[in-house]
């Protein structure tokens, strides 16, 4: 038997049909789709050979001697295969087949393991499924017993809408394991639940299985596939969005940003806009990177990164590169001495090769940069780029002109607190949803309105300008508020008399008759409490008012009081008189 061929294989997670051939010197996979030269193998490297059962029909797996590669694979074959398979590694190379058993029980609870290159799931003894350590981006504690897994973006697929074997395949991103109880290793050379003991950290406290797990898996795995030591590393720094203290290491390929519990590795590829922007504070300086795909943690996606520092804070880095590494970036320098935030921003813009965006020429009224607004309830800092908005809080907005149908300010309802603000709204020429921006101080509308019209942009103004506190009160106006501040004047003067009179009233008849013809001249009748009491409140709201008609029933009001006050004391004194006569 000279050569053995199995058609229809696939060739490691590649998507290409090719052809498998075996030899006594080796073997060979070559594509259907291609006339390149065929992927050769010397069969003398072969270790240990593997069957079973994966996606694509059977699996044969190969151990192999050498370390830049210590794994092939090939899918593909059929159930009849397997025989044909033994037989041909046997006479060819030595190797003796291992038929591994799959679990098919559907079940979540098992047991993780890390073998090899893999991380193995097995269920009673047997594979459910394995990950490849090279695929894990990154791994984190996401829960007291959970460790959430992050795999590498998949490469740019050649995407054609007419051609379904071209689509873009699902990529799996994440998976998370609930590993509960406490880590434990094994006593000495005795393995079993009598050898084993808590596992300790340094400082001696207790490991739990999750952090194990966790330290194993960024161990084997190699976390960002960070191959060789760091260019440059910055400490403590403060990463606003994801929230958190954040150590940046500086590769050829990615940034690291490494905190207490997460971990983070961003391909400089996933890096599409460097902003660089001064805080309104005038004291912090803002680097904000947009990514695309973005980092995520658990369910949350980060599209932006947000890191700031004092603007005044000085740092000195070196560079761990030779002098041909530095040849190979532009303006990038082997030692800075600068203020930290220029320093980043040069790092970055040299080994990304991305333009790093200041902030434009807007200015608001007090000469910032950029304006306060609120985005629902969360309030935020507003700037005005040349070719765009960007709206930095929790969540950063970034809005393109180039994409904006027009941008138009109201004002909602007449009080105090919308005469000093306005809203904005930004309405998109391809989202749904429109962009709100609420709170702005109403001092900032001819400068907003200035830049825009500069940048071409649509704007509408729908606020109302007719509000109460912004119309100046005319002089008949003034004249009411005058006459009613003087009745009130008189009212406060009268009480405070009544109050004094009353005070002062002795127990006997005579001074009560005397108080009662007081309160007949002070009343508006002749001596009727109930009329005297709603003439007053008649004369308290005609006070109050500003309307000219009310004001001429007020007069009116007065005239009767005053013709009514005079004929009660000439008809009062007759009845004094009768009285005398009467003892």
């Amino acid at each position: 038997m000279s050569t053995v061929t199995f058609e229809n294989i696939f060739y490691g997670d590649g998507p290409d049909l090719g052809k498998l051939r075996f030899n006594a010197a080796g073997f060979g996979w070559k594509t259907y789709s291609s006339e390149d030269a065929p992927t050769t193998f010397n069969g003398h490297d072969v270790r240990h050979a593997t069957w079973f059962r994966v996606a694509r029909n059977f699996q044969l797996r190969l151990a192999m001697r050498q370390a830049e590669k210590p794994r092939i694979t090939f899918d593909g074959f059929k159930r009849d295969d397997h025989d044909k398979v033994k037989r041909t590694l046997d006479e060819f190379f030595n190797i003796k087949l291992e038929t591994r058993d799959s679990s098919l029980k559907g079940w979540n609870w098992g047991k993780a393991q890390v073998q090899g290159n893999d991380i193995a799931f097995q269920i009673q003894g047997k594979t459910t499924f394995e990950l490849p350590l090279s695929t894990v981006a990154n791994s984190n504690i996401a829960g007291k017993n959970e460790v959430a897994l992050e795999f590498n973006p998949p490469p740019p697929f050649p995407h054609d809408p007419k051609d379904l074997s071209k689509r873009v395949p699902d990529e799996l991103v994440e998976m998370r394991f609930y590993i509960p109880g406490k880590s434990m290793k094994s006593k000495g050379s005795d393995a079993g639940s009598d050898g084993e003991e808590t596992d300790l950290d340094d400082d001696g406290n207790e490991i739990s299985a999750a952090d194990a797990f966790h330290n194993l898996i960024k161990d084997k795995a190699d976390i960002g596939a960070v191959v060789g030591d760091s260019i440059v590393v910055f400490e403590d720094i403060l990463v606003l969005t994801p929230r958190g203290r954040f150590s940046l290491e500086f590769y050829p390929d990615s940034l690291r940003l490494l905190g207490k519990s997460t971990d983070y590795r961003v391909p400089f590829t996933s890096i599409h806009r460097i902003f660089l922007l001064p805080k309104l504070d005038d004291l912090h300086i803002q680097l904000v990177l947009g990514l695309d795909p973005p980092i995520r943690q658990g369910a949350t996606r980060y599209p932006f990164l947000v890191a700031q520092w004092p603007k005044d804070e000085e740092v000195d880095a070196e560079l761990n590169l030779s002098d041909e590494e530095i040849a190979k970036y532009p303006d990038l320098q082997r030692k800075y001495e600068a203020p930290t935030f220029q320093v980043i921003s040069r790092v970055l813009k040299s080994l990304t090769g991305k333009k790093v965006t200041p902030p434009g020429s807007f200015r608001n009224a007090q000469g910032l940069n950029g304006i306060k607004a609120n985005v629902k309830a969360v309030q935020g800092e507003l700037y005005f780029l040349e070719k765009g908005l960007i709206f930095i809080a929790k969540q950063p907005i970034l809005i393109d002109f180039s994409k904006t149908e027009s941008i138009s300010f109201s004002r909602v309802g007449g009080g105090i607190a919308s005469a000093r603000t306005f809203d904005m709204r930004v309405v998109s020429k391809t989202e749904v949803a429109d962009h709100v921006f609420t709170a702005i101080s109403k001092e900032e509308v001819n400068p907003i309105s200035a830049f825009l019209k500069q940048k071409n942009v649509k704007l509408l103004n729908e606020m109302e300008e007719n509000v109460l506190d912004d119309v100046p009160l005319s002089d008949e106006d003034e004249e009411m508020e005058s006459i009613a501040s003087e009745d009130d004047e008189d009212d406060r003067k009268k009480s405070k008399k009544d109050k004094g009179k009353k005070a002062k009233a002795p127990v006997d008849d005579d001074d009560d008759e005397s108080d009662d013809e007081d309160f007949q001249s002070e009343s508006s009748d002749g001596g009727s409490p109930s009329e005297s009491d709603s003439d007053d409140e008649d004369a308290g709201m005609a006070s109050d008012a500003s309307d000219p008609m009310m004001e001429e029933l007020k007069k009116k009001q007065a005239k009767r009081a005053k013709k009514d006050a005079g004929s009660g004391s000439d008809a009062e004194k007759p009845k004094a008189k009768k009285a005398k006569k009467g003892d």
